[in-house]
């Protein structure tokens, strides 16, 4: 399990960022909830932040503070571990832009940093029908190098192709459409029509794609 968070989670250096996909209610909020709070429970590293940015503000109600702006979300960051940014619906996605360069910004003045950036709904900025922002890029292409690991949580696994190659962790709630199966296959090399039956038999079953391993796994519930 600690091997599994970890390679979530964890912002080392190495890894890429995460793509968790499902439908509305197929589990993933509940499966971010419980393993983020295992992952932290045995990572004390008091340097360490997590920023969960939430369009539909909910979500995360474990957070040390929930916040409605990004000054807010700066300034508990401070001092707090996890915050939850509730942004509001004006202005929406320049919020997010802001967010995501205040982290930077942050980590650039406070190196000892490292940082979870959790994007929730990110089909809502994020489209491959148009270029992703300046913000998003510089998380998706540089974050790794600056100890900030993105997390992209959307309805489908086909997201933004110009991001998509930064990705190297896929976990799937319930199968994409079938229109983007192709797309899926082309663009991480999974197939997700396996997977298709079983994930709608078994609520909050989920796959498991590290694209350095061998293969996808379909995985039981998290309790």
């Amino acid at each position: 399990m600690t091997e599994m968070l970890d390679r979530l989670y964890l912002p080392d250096g190495k890894n890429l960022n995460v793509m968790l996909w499902g439908q509305a209610g197929s589990g993933k909020t509940f499966f971010m909830e419980n393993t983020l709070q295992a992952f932290l429970s045995s990572n004390k590293d008091p340097k360490l932040r997590v920023l969960y940015i939430s369009p539909k503000n909910e979500g995360f109600a474990f957070a040390d503070a929930i916040v409605g702006t990004v000054d807010q979300a700066e300034e508990k960051l401070r001092e707090k571990r996890v915050v939850a940014l509730y942004p509001s619906m004006e202005g929406l996605e320049a919020q997010v832009d802001d967010a995501i360069n205040m982290v930077f910004d942050f980590q650039a003045t406070n190196k000892e940093t490292s940082w979870i950036v959790i994007i929730d709904d990110a089909q809502v900025f994020l489209s491959s029908r148009r270029s992703a922002s300046d913000a998003h890029k510089r998380l998706a292409l540089t974050g790794r190098s600056r100890m900030i690991r993105g997390i992209y949580v959307a309805h489908n696994v086909v997201f933004a192709r110009e991001l998509e190659g930064q990705v190297d962790l896929l976990v799937g709630f319930s199968n994409p459409n079938p229109i983007y199966y192709r797309q899926a296959i082309e663009r991480f090399d999974f197939d997700p029509e396996p997977f298709s039956e079983a994930l709608r038999e078994r609520p909050y079953s989920f796959v498991w794609f590290d694209t350095r391993s061998d293969g996808a796994r379909l995985m039981s519930p998290i309790e």
